[in-house]
C-alpha cells in the first residue's frame, strides 16, 4: 500500500523562536483517510501553510507521495503539489456569481487536467450529491451543500491526495456526519486519500483512522 503522508520530525519557529511545531512524525497510509486532532489553530495553520509549500520548515522531512517537497525549488514544488495534491482550505471562499456547475466547469478548464470536461463534470455533481443543485449558487444551498460544493471542486481534477484544514465550518454533528460518509465514497471510488487537519470530529467514524498525538505535539501514528 505505501505511505502518501510521511512528516519526520518537523520543526517551525516564528517570531524571537516561538515554537509553532517541535518534532512533529506522523504517516498516512494511499487510500486512508486520517484525521489529526489535538493540535491548536496556530498549530493547524502551520502545518497547513508546509504542506501547501508555503512555509519552509525549519527542520524535518515533508514527503507527500514519493517527493520531499522540503528538497524541492519553490516553483518545482508548487508544480508538484497543484499536479499531485489538492488542498481545501480553512477559509475557503465559494464562487459568488457561478452555479455549482459552473464553478466546477470552471476548475476543470483552468487545470486542464481531464480531457472529457463534461463527463467528468456529471461524474463529480453524481459522486457529490449535488447534481439537484447543480443550476444553484452555493450561497443559496444549505451549510452542508456549500462544504459539499467546496469538496467538490477540491477533487474535481481526481488528486491523489486531499489535504483539508477544518473542513466543517458551521455544521453540526448530523452535518459533519453527512460530509464524512461522503468523503468514505469518493475514498472508496476514486481510492482518495485524505487529511484532515481539524478537532471537528467528535465521534468515531468507520473508514478514518484518527492518529493520537501526545502533550508535547509530537505525533505518533
Amino acid at each position: 500500500m505505501g505511505k502518501i503522508v510521511q512528516i519526520a520530525e518537523l520543526s517551525v519557529y516564528g517570531e524571537e523562536d516561538e515554537v509553532l511545531l517541535d518534532d512533529l512524525s506522523f504517516t498516512v497510509d494511499r487510500g486512508e483517510i486520517a484525521q489529526l486532532p489535538n493540535l491548536s489553530d496556530l498549530q493547524y495553520e502551520t502545518l497547513f501553510h508546509v504542506l501547501t509549500g508555503d512555509l519552509s520548515p525549519d527542520s524535518g522531512q515533508v514527503v507527500l507521495g514519493d517527493r520531499n517537497i522540503v528538497r524541492l525549488s519553490r516553483k518545482n514544488r508548487k508544480k508538484m503539489l497543484r499536479d499531485e495534491v489538492s488542498f481545501l482550505p480553512r477559509n475557503f471562499v465559494l464562487p459568488e456569481n457561478k452555479t455549482i456547475s459552473e464553478s466546477l466547469e470552471f476548475k476543470l478548464k483552468i487545470t486542464n487536467a481531464q480531457p472529457d470536461i463534461r463527463e467528468r463534470l456529471n461524474e463529480v455533481l453524481e459522486l457529490t450529491d449535488l447534481k439537484s443543485k447543480a443550476e444553484q449558487l452555493p450561497r443559496e444551498t444549505s451549510a452542508v451543500n456549500q462544504v459539499k460544493t467546496a469538496l467538490a471542486i477540491s477533487i474535481a481534477t481526481k488528486p491523489e491526495l486531499l489535504v483539508c484544514h477544518k473542513p466543517f465550518p458551521g455544521l453540526n454533528s448530523t452535518g459533519i456526519e453527512e460530509v464524512i460518509d461522503l468523503l468514505t465514497r469518493i475514498n472508496a471510488q476514486q481510492n482518495l486519500s485524505a487529511l484532515l487537519l481539524t478537532d471537528g470530529i467528535k465521534d468515531n467514524f468507520n473508514g478514518v483512522n484518527v492518529i493520537e498525538t501526545n502533550l508535547d505535539s509530537r505525533v505518533v501514528n
